[in-house]
Parts: C-alpha cells; sequence; structure tokens
C-alpha cells in the first residue's frame, strides 16, 4: 500500500506541474514548421532578380519546373474535384546556382473562393471618345462586360453553395517571393481587379525546427532499444546457447527479450472456461474498424460526387453500419469484467482492494498509449512529408499541448477538439465506465443473485433513461457520417459521439451478459429447438434493423429530428442485445457453424493484438495521407487494397509494439500488483489444535504438493471402484472436490487431467 501512494503522489505530482494549460493558444508559435524561416527568406530585391532571370527565353526549361510545379485548375471539376496539389516534392526539389544566385523552390497552397467581386479600372474611365469612334456596338460590349464581372455579393442567395465553395491549388515559387509577386509577374496584378485567395501554408525543406520533445523521443526509444537488445542477448545465451532451464534465468533481465514474448505471445494454452468465440468478435470488429477509417483515409478525391453517391447507397450499408463496432468492445469489456470477477471475489474484498482494482486497469493500458503519444508528438512528424501534411501536424500539436489530458483519460471532455490521438476517446469512456463500475459489480459479487439483478437492470435502465433524456434535449444528428448536417458535426461528436453517459448502454449490458454466462459456467443447458431458432431470428433480425437504420439515416433526403433522437438512444442497446444471445448461443453449443467461424484459431493472435491494432492503425493511416501527393480516384476496390495495406502494416507494428513494449511491461505491472513472487500459504497447527496461515518452507512445498497430488488420484481410484460396483456415494461431492482440488494445484503431468 506504501509503494501504491508513493506512485500515486509521484504521478500526480509530475502531471500538475507539467500540465499548465488547458486551452490552446492560438497565438502561441507552435513550433511544428519554422514559421520564422518563412518569414526570413522573403526577399523583394532578390525576388525580382531571379524572375527577370527566369523570364529570360533561354531559361525556359527552368521556369517550366516552377510552372510544372505549380498552379493549374483542379482535374475533375465537374466530379466535385476542387483542389489540385501540383507536385510538391518536384517543387522543393528545385535547387540551382546560375551566376551569382542560387534559386529554389517554395512550395504555396492557396484558396481561392468563387464568391469574388471583380472590377475593372479601365471600364469606369468616361467611354465617350471609345463611343465616337465608329466601331459598332463597342459601348454595349463594354456594358456587357461590366454586368458579368461585377458580382454584387450582398444579391448572393446565402443558401447558394457558391458562397462558402471554393478551389485549392498550389502554387510553386522562387523562395525569395511571395505568391502576389510571382503572380503579378507572371501575369499581371490581378489583386488590382478584385481577385481574392488566401495562402493556406507555405513549405520549404528542412522547415521542422528541431525542440525538446524530439530529444526525448530519442532518448526513451533509444534506451528501449538497448535493452530490448540486451535481454534479447542474455535470454538467447541462457536458453540456446547455455541449454539452461528458462525458469533458472533471473526474470528482470530477460523481461525484455523478444525470445520470450514473442514465444508466450504465440502460445495458446486451452482453457475450459474461456469464451473462444470473443476471439473472432473482437477480430472481425477489429478489421471492421480498420477498414472504415480506410474509407475515410485520404484528404481528397478526384471524384468526389462518384464517392458521395456510393456512401448513400445501400452498397455502403456496411460501412455506415461500421460505427457499432466500438459498441462491441464496450459489450465484450462489461462482459469479461463481471464474468472474470464472480466467483473470485466478493463485493468486500472488491471494496478492500479497489485501488488495485483501478491501477490494474490504468497500468495496463498505459504503456501503449504513452509510447503512441510520445510517436505522436515527435516521430511521425518527421517519418514523412507532403503537400497536406498540415493534416498530420494538427495531431503532433495537440499531442505536444494535451499529452496528459491521454494519459489522465479525460480527453473527450478537456478540449475534445484538440485530442492528442482522435480516437483515443474509446479508451477514456472504457477507462470511465471502469471507474464506475463497481458501484454495480459490489452487488453483482453480493452471494444473493436478487441483489446481483436488481444492480444490473437499474443500471442499465439509468443510463438508458439518462441518455435518451440528454439526446430529446440536445437534438443531435444521428451519424457523424451525414451528409445532411455536415455543419453539426462537432457539436455531434463533442455531446454524443465521445461522453460515457450515451455510449456507456453497451457495457452494461455486456455485464449482464458476462453474469449469466458465470451462473452457467461449466453447465449443460438444454433448450428447446424452436426457442432456439426463435432467439436466433430475433437477435438477427435486431442487428438487420441496425444495417437497415445506418442505410436510413444517410439519405440526402432524411429529415427526422425524432428519428435521430430514437436512433442515438436506442440503436446500440438494440445491437448489443443481438450481439448478446450470439455470445450466448455459442457459449453453451447453439452456435453451429457461427460458433466453429468465430472460434476459429486464426483469430487468436489478432485479438491478442486487437488493442495495439486499434491505437496505431489510425495514426499511421494519417501518416499515409499525409503524404498523398494528388487526389485520389475513389473505387470500392481501391479501397479495399489499401485496406489489406494499412491493416497487415498496422498488424506488423502491433505486433512488435506488443512484443517490446506491451509485453514487459505486463510483467513488471504483475509484479507491481502482486507486491512480488509470493510463498504458498499452509495451515500450521498449534498446540491447542487450531491452526493459522503461514509461510511453508521451501523443502516442504515440494513433498506437500506430492501429497495432495496422491491424495487426488486415490480418490479418482476409489469414485472408479465405487461406480463397477454400483455402490453409493457422494458423486457430486467427490467432482466437486476434484475439480477444487485440480484448480488449486499447479500445472503438472499428474494434475493435468482435472
Amino acid at each position: 500500500m506504501n509503494l501504491f501512494n508513493y506512485l500515486l503522489f509521484l504521478f500526480g505530482g509530475v502531471l500538475f506541474c507539467v500540465s499548465a494549460q488547458l486551452v490552446i493558444d492560438e497565438n502561441t508559435p507552435k513550433q511544428l514548421f519554422d514559421e520564422e524561416l518563412y518569414k526570413k527568406v522573403i526577399d523583394h530585391e532578390e525576388c525580382r532578380r531571379q524572375v527577370t532571370y527566369l523570364m529570360q527565353p533561354d531559361q525556359f526549361s527552368l521556369l517550366g519546373r516552377f510552372l510544372d510545379a505549380g498552379i493549374r485548375f483542379p482535374r475533375g471539376f465537374f466530379m466535385l474535384s476542387v483542389t489540385d496539389l501540383g507536385n510538391y516534392h518536384q517543387c522543393l526539389d528545385i535547387n540551382e546556382e546560375v551566376e551569382d544566385m542560387k534559386i529554389e523552390g517554395k512550395y504555396y497552397l492557396i484558396d481561392i473562393p468563387f464568391n469574388q467581386t471583380f472590377h475593372l479600372p479601365f471600364l469606369n474611365q468616361n467611354t465617350s471618345n471609345i463611343s465616337n469612334r465608329k466601331i459598332v456596338g463597342f459601348k454595349s460590349i463594354i456594358n456587357e462586360v461590366q454586368q458579368f464581372v461585377e458580382i454584387d455579393t450582398e444579391s448572393l442567395n446565402p443558401e447558394n453553395p457558391l458562397v462558402l465553395a471554393s478551389i485549392r491549388v498550389a502554387v510553386c515559387v522562387p523562395k525569395p517571393c511571395t505568391t502576389q509577386e510571382w503572380i503579378s509577374t507572371l501575369i499581371f496584378n490581378v489583386t488590382a481587379i478584385g481577385f481574392q485567395y488566401e495562402e493556406i501554408f507555405c513549405r520549404l525543406p528542412n522547415d521542422k525546427p528541431w525542440i525538446t520533445v524530439d530529444y526525448v523521443a530519442i532518448g526513451v526509444f533509444g534506451f528501449l532499444g538497448l535493452i530490448t537488445l540486451l535481454s534479447t542477448l542474455y535470454d538467447v545465451n541462457h536458453i540456446l546457447i547455455k541449454k539452461r532451464e528458462p525458469k533458472k534465468a533471473n526474470i528482470f533481465y530477460r523481461t525484455f527479450s523478444v525470445y520470450t514474448n514473442t514465444r508466450r505471445l504465440l502460445t495458446f494454452a486451452p482453457s475450459s472456461n474461456a469464451l473462444e468465440c470473443l476471439d473472432g468478435i473482437r477480430s472481425i470488429s477489429m478489421m471492421w474498424v480498420v477498414i472504415g477509417h480506410t474509407f475515410s483515409m485520404y484528404n481528397f478525391n478526384a471524384d468526389l460526387s462518384e464517392s458521395l453517391n456510393w456512401l448513400t447507397s445501400g452498397e455502403a450499408v456496411w460501412i455506415s453500419t461500421g460505427l457499432f463496432t466500438v459498441d462491441t468492445f464496450f459489450f465484450m469489456a462489461g462482459l469479461l469484467l463481471v464474468y472474470t470477477s464472480v466467483g473470485r471475489m466478493t463485493g468486500v474484498q472488491l471494496l478492500k482492494r479497489l485501488h488495485v482494482f483501478y491501477l490494474n486497469r490504468l497500468l495496463r493500458m498505459f504503456p501503449l498509449v504513452a509510447a503512441l503519444v510520445l510517436l505522436e508528438a515527435s516521430v511521425f512528424h518527421r517519418i514523412g512529408d507532403g503537400p497536406y501534411w498540415v493534416h498530420v501536424s494538427n495531431n503532433v500539436q495537440a499531442c505536444r499541448s494535451f499529452w496528459w489530458s491521454t494519459l489522465l483519460h479525460i480527453q473527450n471532455y478537456v478540449n475534445p477538439d484538440h485530442m492528442c490521438i482522435q480516437h483515443s476517446w474509446y479508451i477514456a469512456i472504457d477507462i470511465q465506465l471502469h471507474i464506475v463500475s463497481p458501484i454495480i459489480l459490489f452487488w453483482v459479487l453480493h452471494k444473493k443473485r436478487r441483489y446481483a439483478w436488481s444492480a444490473l437492470i437499474t443500471a442499465l435502465l439509468a443510463i438508458v433513461v439518462a441518455s435518451t433524456v440528454w439526446n430529446f434535449i440536445m437534438e443531435m444528428p444521428s451519424s457523424n457520417m451525414s451528409l445532411v448536417r455536415l455543419d453539426e458535426q462537432a457539436y455531434y461528436m463533442n455531446n454524443y459521439y465521445v461522453t460515457a453517459w450515451t455510449r456507456g448502454a453497451p457495457f452494461f449490458v455486456g455485464m449482464i451478459v458476462g453474469y449469466v454466462l458465470n451462473i452457467y459456467k461449466g453447465r449443460n443447458i438444454k433448450l428447446n429447438t424452436g426457442f432456439v431458432m426463435t432467439s436466433w431470428l430475433i437477435a438477427l433480425g435486431m442487428i438487420a434493423v441496425c444495417f437497415y437504420m445506418s442505410y436510413v439515416i444517410m439519405q440526402l433526403d432524411w429529415d427526422n429530428q425524432v428519428g435521430d433522437s430514437l436512433f442515438n438512444s436506442f440503436m446500440r442497446v438494440i445491437w448489443s442485445i443481438g450481439l448478446s444471445w450470439i455470445v450466448f448461443a455459442c457459449v453453451k453449443g447453439y452456435g453451429g457453424p457461427i460458433n466453429w467461424f468465430l472460434s476459429l484459431s486464426m483469430w487468436k493472435l489478432p485479438a491478442r493484438i486487437s488493442f495495439a491494432m486499434y491505437l496505431y492503425h489510425y495514426p499511421i493511416s494519417f501518416v499515409i495521407a499525409g503524404m498523398q501527393v494528388t487526389p485520389t480516384y475513389f473505387t470500392v476496390a481501391g479501397r479495399i487494397y489499401d485496406f489489406m495495406a494499412l491493416f497487415m502494416l498496422s498488424f506488423i507494428v502491433s505486433f512488435a509494439v506488443t512484443v517490446v513494449i506491451d509485453a514487459p511491461f505486463s510483467v513488471f505491472i504483475k509484479i507491481l500488483m502482486g507486491g512480488g513472487q509470493r510463498k504458498p500459504q499452509a495451515k500450521i497447527e498449534n498446540g491447542d489444535g487450531s491452526s493459522k496461515a503461514g509461510p511453508i518452507p521451501d523443502k516442504n512445498v515440494a513433498d506437500l504438493e506430492r501429497k495432495m497430488i496422491n491424495n487426488d488420484q486415490n480418490l479418482v481410484k476409489n469414485i472408479i471402484h465405487l461406480e463397477k460396483n454400483g455402490s453409493n456415494y457422494d458423486k457430486n461431492g467427490a467432482l466437486d472436490r476434484i475439480e477444487v482440488l485440480g484448480e488449486s494445484l499447479p500445472p503438472s503431468k499428474e494434475s493435468s487431467r482435472f
């Protein structure tokens, strides 16, 4: 307990000292890109010299490189492609030394709104002299041009999409120039006629400054690599070279061994009480999350109209329904919490070790989350680049400013618009649900089932009612993928999608299912065939309703606020209830081919690294999208190909971080939470016939285990003998005795049958 208090005090003190800001100051330099470098290179005189040189007839090839890498009208404009990224790498690769000048390229992305007000100065002059010339209709032509080019912005309908529409194009200019100087020299001073545009960002080679977090990342990951190498060498030398028993090796020396951790990760020990179907559900849900993010990965589509048409069609319902996959994770978390707790402790024991309950959940997630925060804040910013890397840099800035809120798991409430690791809201909600779960779990662990059922049902009803009231008050859209109310997406995300009280119902449904499975653990249930078939039809029908409603709310003519509120309040509960029967039926032998498929051994490894895959696949997709050099043509086949690439890359990365980071720290956490290795306890008889628990002397441990095994073997022989002779005996009691003794013994050849 003293160690726990010390660690808690130290952890809280560090967070208090470093967590100085709660909001992002937009005026503070973000140090993502070297803004001072951009200002320092501007030199108007040098710009004129270089542009004059480039305009010479014999320098057309060098000028052509600037023009080829720069501005052009977006291709596929009538398919809603409004972006052309030019040729980013070609622009920044321009580096020529000519005469006494060094001509280098500088990349700009500019935004040109459609809502423009042009005016031609010469048209405002007196045209009487012109009209006296014998040019028929010249004055009328001038009037028509004037009427065409002068657009009164006040007369535009606010609902006209042209008011907000714009195109984004790239401009490649010499390093000392601005876009205005470059365009004015090549064409004319377009700003003089009222042409407006905005510079979104500017990029130069080597414009990412090194800051403290970069050196911290080098130190942390460098040290981690070093101890991993040393630990692996020690382990390989001990086991493979010296041929010694692994148990005789120093546990701390081999904790970071890649050899041992990989073997543990790839070893799957059978268990009679394991819920095998959950491996398949977890793996498929994880793949569903990855493919859903793949379809929304790229920043620009060359055929946006085609992708929007597909998204609202029935063919895309398997993507829009993918939003329920995270609710599947919440459901399984609640299920496993109850299933693994009932029978192992009492409510009083839970309260006495509540700090261990919380700390174990926090520390199990901490290593992978902390590593990813550091990667986001530094490494991911440097492993790639592209014309729209600013999309990646936004995540980098969020992690540099709000890393602490992610480690405290409050990022879904503290500045959710600037969330470090954008999809980490799931982890925050999971932790928050586990924080409140002992309120229900205390009664679930009670011996009287009516207390458990009262607590479980009350908790589910409470969160469903609270969520329903909240949803009807806030009047939010029903999906963050909806194309109808795009202006309300941030409102929806902050008030529904990332809040615990609106997403927690599947967790409590899972707790109920976990309790039911625990009641019937190790027992065969005979169910009527008609009941089983009806239950399957109802469960699959509920899931089908979720698919159908996901299609309905995606339609462009969907406008039903009551329907949106009902969808937000009950659809995830319906999904969880349908999933409940699938799990129960598979565990109890009524799953048929579905249970066979979900229990295949191929799901075991993806299920083990599913948490790492959930964490790391999305930042990887951001890096890939940040390196996008041109708008991508959307096809379903192309996105599936991208999914396969992202899934395999995420699988490899997740496997590596699980072996190098998660597995070693899990060993330390078990040692910390268990207080180190404890010696077996035995009852020592006193002189008065009473007994007390105490440590068993090392020399007597082997003798005691041998006696217990011999007693169990004799018990089995006696049962077999009694069965053959038809004698009466307490068979159930004897079998319970075997089961209890078998579970209390360490695995061995003699006791493996139990």
